[in-house]
């Protein structure tokens, strides 16, 4: 089970070393991960670590976003955003995973733009996760930010762990759910989201 305190957001920020003046410092600590992995060091390029510092900021933009502008509702019908792209990093072993997100929730009088879907799933993303938690973190985020009836959440992620650590599976998609209020208290809204979710199909790439 999810602990409560590891649903939070926490952290400085981007990592220091990303934004250190200290170039040849991170330079080397990427060649040194470059080698480990088995790269030849004839074949090194200094371009990497440059570009590897470019994706770290990239991803501090994301997960600094913050114009979650709610807008007062007037009507208490289900609305869902699905299959909004979905890339994180297993925090185990630091390799990908990729995959959609499905939220639905039950307006109390606030809504978000249909575009805070997506920046919502990527703020959270951004960083060294476990799918489990993610699951929740976005939950938890809808709730505090537009205090629903309910919501729910679904994640269909590949998992390249999976396949690069050498396990013998022929797939490597995991499913993680979490509801809340009406969503929990009411099966037949809980039906209802995962059978709109589902109705179009397996997971889209």
């Amino acid at each position: 089970m999810i602990e409560k305190e590891s649903l939070g957001l926490k952290g400085k920020g981007i990592n220091e070393v990303f934004l250190s003046e200290n170039r040849d410092e991170f330079d080397s600590t990427v060649n040194g991960y470059y080698r480990l992995i088995g790269g030849e060091n004839g074949n090194y390029n200094k371009e990497t670590s440059r570009r590897l510092r470019s994706f770290g900021e990239e991803l501090f933009k994301k997960r600094s976003y913050e114009k979650f502008t709610a807008f007062k509702a007037d009507h208490d019908d289900m609305i869902i955003g699905n299959h909004l792209r979905l890339f994180s990093f297993c925090e185990h072993h630091l390799l990908p995973f990729f995959g959609e997100v499905a939220i639905g929730y039950i307006p109390n009088n606030k809504i978000f733009g249909l575009s805070k879907f997506q920046r919502l799933v990527d703020k959270v993303s951004s960083r060294p996760q476990l799918q489990e938690r993610l699951t929740y973190q976005i939950l938890e985020e809808i709730k505090n930010r537009l205090e629903p009836k309910g919501v729910g959440v679904v994640i269909k992620a590949i998992h390249t762990c999976v396949f690069a650590r050498g396990t013998q599976s022929s797939s490597a998609e995991f499913t993680t759910s979490a509801v809340d209020g009406i969503f929990k208290e009411n099966n037949n809204t809980k039906q209802e989201f995962f059978s709109i979710i589902n109705s179009d199909g397996r997971l889209r790439l």
